[in-house]
């Protein structure tokens, strides 16, 4: 096999797919990856599918080689791989293969007087099958139906169960689906038939309104049960009356609510009596006042013609007793969801004779999912054919991955922003995980948040800078993002790896930190000054008028808090000049060399030796790629990966006057000075 050094490592050159033959008898050690996730790919998501074989959403170096020995057992000539094609010839097939067999009638039928059947032939045919009525699993959709009856028959069972799901995302249904109505659909009628006389049964006490007023019921029975027990304790205790009733601030109802509203609730309906007799002519908790008279008209006058007003304690017994039943019978109910259907409906669909025809239609799904299975096999063959050996440049072997006017199969796009491009970037769905995995990396590497109007979710990205300096790269800087789709996408820099980008920037980062030290140094001692100079005004402005005849002292106190930092400058520089003076322009450029020597030198070999150390395998590690070698990079690689735009030929410059004087002003006063301190 020919090996190509790309990264600092050995790829192996996979041309045709011999190579590729070649490549998977190879130790899966000299592989570039061993395993990475379906998501990182921008291919067919129905091969990525045919890969994962273990439908863990991750292709491992056996899929592959298992997919490769898949295609070898059923075509008899691999010259489709090489080319990509996306066209299956049936004579190109192992004829005698069993899979082979089933699918050189299907296209001879499809090709017609053509040599070959494409893929977007295959891919319409299992459009059309998927969607037919009858599906391959026999889920049968009510358009199916022959006849406006049992279409009619289909559709009301689905509106009262949810049905199978069918490949055209609608409900339909199946034998089970089937057999589940006609079983529950059986025990429902059984039990609805249990009421007897909708008028009036042992089941049903007030007919067609049991149900309305056993809600009332049930919102009163703890409360009127526990009436009649405080009625029985006022009994024995009549004192007891007047902590129950009425309710006021210092009752144990009152003073563990934490509204009046809550307060009456907990409070009993009406005054507990030793009679036990709850009067609704009478005064009555507002709480459940509505309720009560509910009660009343809903319960007491239907069921025992009572015009009076009141609830004793044996009307109440008997109200239980007349519900006790309906209860049972309510809690036994069966196939809730079939409530949608009256007694009626349901007795109809479950002695129709349209049964008979849905078992039909569920009976013919045979040659349909014959059909189906040839086509999504031929889709398979086809897709291995076109996107095989595609597959293993982008995972055995990365040659896309370092050829500028390709992309490798992971890659998004191009990041414009700070005026460059950075033309390497790989998705990122997980952030947090992603820089756990980057831990320890020294690429300059930014997450991005991606945004499109026409997608509803953000997505992330993995950006690495490569050449030139961070500049004015930090987050919250926006960007464009081309997509290698063609689509562009507003980019906001969220999160950055930071380590250098180049070996000027690396060697510049100490003299960056001395500068930023005196910075801070200098801005301490003005800092300081002016807080010295605040203070002493301030004592003078607040200091007591002095007594008569008094010399005033505030110009000379301000003049001593000012002349603090005058102090503090001046002696600095007073040191600094006496040092220089002594010194000869030799020893002063001379100890300026190796001054800076002593910072550089260090610098370099460590910036060295960290630049050096980049790994585009960090970049596709943290999201869950398995890399096997270094992908170090070259100069041209990292001019590449991220590059500044250049100007057009024959471009003309126009600079302001301003900008020449400034700098010759600042090289003149740079040597006055220079003269003056020796």
């Amino acid at each position: 096999m020919q090996f190509n050094l790309q990264g600092q490592a050995y790829h192996a050159q996979l041309e045709s797919v011999e190579d590729l033959l070649e490549a998977c008898a190879l130790d899966e050690g000299l592989w570039v990856a061993t395993s990475a996730p379906i998501e990182a790919f921008r291919m067919d998501p129905v091969f990525l599918r045919g890969l994962d074989t273990e439908q863990d959403k991750r292709i491992k170096a056996g899929e592959l080689k298992a997919a490769v020995a898949w295609a070898r057992e059923r075509f008899r000539s691999l010259d489709g791989f090489s080319s990509g094609s996306t066209e299956l010839k049936p004579e190109s097939l192992n004829d005698t293969h069993p899979d082979c067999q089933k699918v050189i009638p299907l296209l001879n039928r499809f090709r017609g007087d053509a040599a070959s059947v494409s893929l977007s032939k295959i891919r319409k045919a299992r459009e059309r099958l998927e969607a037919s009525p009858v599906s391959e699993a026999g889920v049968v959709l009510p358009a199916a139906a022959d006849s406006e009856n049992v279409r009619s028959w289909m559709e009301k069972l689905l509106t009262a169960m949810p049905g199978t799901p069918h490949p055209s995302g609608k409900p339909g249904i199946d034998e089970p689906t089937l057999a589940t109505f006609l079983h529950d659909g059986k025990r429902r009628l059984d039990w609805l038939a249990e009421t007897g006389d909708t008028n009036r049964s042992d089941v049903l006490p007030l007919g067609e309104h049991t149900a309305k007023a056993f809600e009332i019921y049930m919102e009163l029975r703890d409360r009127l049960d526990r009436f009649f027990a405080l009625c029985d304790w006022v009994a024995v205790n009549p004192e007891a009356v007047q902590t129950l009733w009425p309710p006021h601030p210092d009752s144990e109802h009152i003073s563990s609510a934490h509204s009046s509203e809550s307060a009456l609730k907990q409070a009993p309906p009406a005054k507990p009596n030793p009679e036990g007799i709850l009067r609704m002519d009478n005064r009555m908790n507002p709480a459940y006042a509505r309720s009560l008279h509910a009660l009343r008209s809903e319960i007491l006058i239907p069921l025992f013609d009572k015009t009076d007003e009141v609830l004793t304690r044996a009307d109440w017994q008997h109200i239980k007793e007349a519900f006790e039943r309906y209860a049972t019978w309510r809690q036994a109910e069966p196939a809730p969801y079939l409530k949608g259907l009256t007694t009626d409906d349901l007795a109809s669909m479950l002695n129709s004779p349209h049964i008979a025809d849905i078992r039909k239609l569920l009976q013919s799904q045979t040659h349909a999912a014959l059909d189906l299975t040839q086509v999504r096999l031929a889709e398979k063959m086809i897709l291995f054919q076109a996107c095989l050996l595609d597959f293993a440049n982008n995972f055995i072997s990365f040659p896309k991955l370092y050829a500028p006017d390709q992309r490798a199969a992971f890659e998004e796009g191009s990041l414009i922003m700070d005026g460059r491009r950075f033309n390497l970037a790989v998705r990122v769905p997980d952030r947090a995980h992603y820089l756990k995995g980057i831990e320890g990396g020294t690429m300059f590497i930014m997450i991005v948040k991606l945004e499109h109007p026409r997608q509803p979710e953000s997505r992330e990205i993995a950006v690495p800078a490569t050449s030139g300096r961070k500049g004015n790269l930090r987050v919250g800087k926006h960007g464009l993002f081309q997509h290698v789709d063609g689509t562009e996408w507003f980019a906001t820099l969220t999160h950055i790896s930071d380590n250098p980008v180049s070996l000027a920037e690396a060697m510049a980062a100490p003299f960056q930190r001395i500068g930023a030290t005196l910075t801070r140094k200098v801005e301490g001692i003005t800092q300081n000054a002016e807080k010295n100079l605040d203070q002493s005004t301030e004592q003078v402005m607040t200091a007591p008028p002095p007594p008569p005849n008094t010399p005033n002292p505030a110009p000379g106190q301000m003049l001593a808090g000012g002349g603090i930092a005058i102090a503090a400058m001046g002696s600095s520089l007073a040191f600094m000049t006496k040092t220089f003076a002594e010194l000869t322009l030799p020893q002063i450029l001379g100890g300026l060399m190796v001054a800076i020597l002593a910072v550089l030198i260090p610098s370099a070999v460590i910036a060295a030796i960290r630049l050096g150390r980049r790994d585009l395998s960090v970049l596709l590690e943290g999201t869950g790629w398995a890399i096997n070698s270094r992908m170090r990079l070259s100069r041209a690689q990292r001019l590449t990966f991220t590059a500044k735009p250049p100007f057009p030929e024959n471009s003309t410059f126009t600079r302001q006057r301003l900008w020449w004087l400034m700098r010759i002003f600042w090289v003149v006063f740079a040597m006055f000075l220079l003269s003056r301190v020796l």
